[in-house]
């Protein structure tokens, strides 16, 4: 989802907005996104220092922007997986789980402004709050359906979705900030690997 540095100067044609959005990215690859401002975003991209404020008001905003292409991203791609699977409602419980260590290891900037670090500063709104995220829903429901079937023990249901997102979100953290092993970066081992973290969790929450 970046554009290469000699792509920016389309933006005449109406885009400016993308443009901005994919130059952000690319610098939050290269420097995280704590320090980027819209003036150097405005420089990388080719246009004038006012330009950005067309689009963003600040440098928080642009950052929200980010926030939430992710978490569409994000949704669509889960979604897409489920309706292309033809198993129950357990497999898809673990599609969810995938899909998100998927997404953070293919989307590392967007996954980073996501789950950015929340202060009363920030670029965080209610928007962002877990029960306001669909893909964040989305396992909610499936845990519930599992639940109802019998297929997941009982317990509180958001307790339980905290549980598989902590454990899928520290796995993502560990994949995209190199912590895991080389050995295991193999995409065959990785896989195995990704689907032994997704079992860990469903024989936690499987019925006694």
């Amino acid at each position: 989802m970046t554009v290469k540095k000699n792509q920016t100067k389309s933006y005449h044609h109406g885009n400016l907005r993308r443009v901005l959005i994919d130059t952000a990215l690319e610098i939050i690859s290269e420097q995280g996104a704590k320090d980027i401002s819209l003036r150097q975003v405005a420089q990388r991209a080719g246009v004038s220092h006012t330009a950005p404020y067309r689009h963003f008001k600040d440098k928080n905003a642009i950052l929200a922007a980010v926030a939430k292409e992710g978490f569409d991203m994000m949704l669509a791609q889960t979604e897409d997986r489920i309706a292309g699977n033809k198993g129950n409602e357990l497999d898809h419980f673990a599609i969810c789980g995938l899909s998100y260590i998927d997404f953070a290891s293919k989307y590392p900037s967007h996954y980073r402004v996501m789950f950015g670090t929340r202060s009363d500063d920030s670029y965080f709104s209610d928007e962002f709050k877990p029960e306001s995220i669909p893909v964040f829903q989305l396992l909610r429901d499936k845990i519930k359906i599992c639940q109802k079937k019998g297929l997941l023990k009982a317990g509180d249901l958001h307790h339980m979705a905290m549980a598989a997102w902590s454990i899928v979100h520290g796995f993502a953290m560990l994949r995209i900030d190199h912590h895991i092993p080389d050995q295991e970066t193999d995409e065959k081992k990785l896989r195995e690997l990704q689907q032994t973290v997704v079992l860990t969790l469903f024989y936690g929450l499987r019925p006694e």
